[in-house]
């Protein structure tokens, strides 16, 4: 499936360009000594029987006096687990499975039917700041939408520094033309040996939204140049680096 995005350079002229995700395949694979190919399967690893909080609740202690009563029945449990093995389902635990499903469960392991998500705002602090409804981010980047240059440059290495970027895109030409207008956006930057910030929206300021319910995204952009090759790489990231608060 061919993704697009509109991006406009720094004279504000923009082009429909194509983007693809950068997964490079490992070097080094993993294998048998008869060469035989590594094979990764999900396996079943617990049931709700057998969950901690289930193992638990089995327990008819009374609290002791002066002792913590969750420590105490974590003492218990310990015992147990250490004599019996009750935290292992010999006909389920290490089962292979395929096809799964999410399944949304209460404080009593019991399957939910009805739920409704809170997505929590925390300071840098890690202190929470507010409580709302997952709001639904529309994409950004195509149609009517153009992704522009913000004007702020920012050295390589202050940006490495700052963000933890968490996806890259590959910014490719569709025709010649596209060729020279990518081109000379990667030569800038890579003359200047910065990164662009980018943003999307009617204002110009907002995050990217590479996808309808997708996540908004920090966008930066990188140019590299060798001879007449470009790259163009988009990096995309949700989480800036903070030093930790002064007490």
């Amino acid at each position: 499936m061919i993704r697009y995005i509109n991006l406009a350079n720094a004279k504000k002229r923009d082009a429909e360009i194509t983007f693809k995700s950068l997964n490079p395949k490992p070097a080094v694979i993993m294998g048998f000594a008869n060469g035989a190919q590594v094979l990764n399967k999900r396996v079943i690893k617990s049931t709700s029987s057998i969950s901690t909080q289930s193992l638990l609740s089995k327990y008819n202690d009374k609290p002791t006096k002066g002792v913590d009563f969750q420590m105490q029945l974590a003492g218990r449990l310990a015992e147990d687990l250490i004599l019996a093995d009750p935290e292992i389902d010999l006909e389920l635990t290490g089962k292979f499975i395929d096809d799964v499903s999410r399944v949304y469960i209460n404080e009593e392991q019991k399957p939910v039917f009805r739920i409704n998500k809170v997505e929590k705002i925390f300071s840098p602090s890690a202190k929470l700041k507010k409580e709302r409804a997952p709001k639904y981010n529309e994409c950004n980047i195509t149609g009517e939408d153009i992704v522009k240059w913000s004007g702020k440059l920012m050295p390589k290495t202050q940006v490495y520094n700052k963000f933890v970027f968490a996806k890259k895109y590959q910014l490719r030409h569709v025709n010649g033309l596209t060729y020279d207008f990518l081109f000379d956006m990667a030569k800038e930057l890579s003359d200047k040996d910065s990164l662009m910030m980018l943003a999307g929206g009617a204002s110009g300021k907002e995050p990217l939204v590479m996808n309808d319910g997708g996540k908004p995204y920090r966008a930066f952009l990188e140019g590299r140049i060798k001879g007449e090759k470009y790259c163009l790489i988009l990096h995309l990231t949700d989480l800036e680096l903070k030093p930790l608060p002064s007490e």
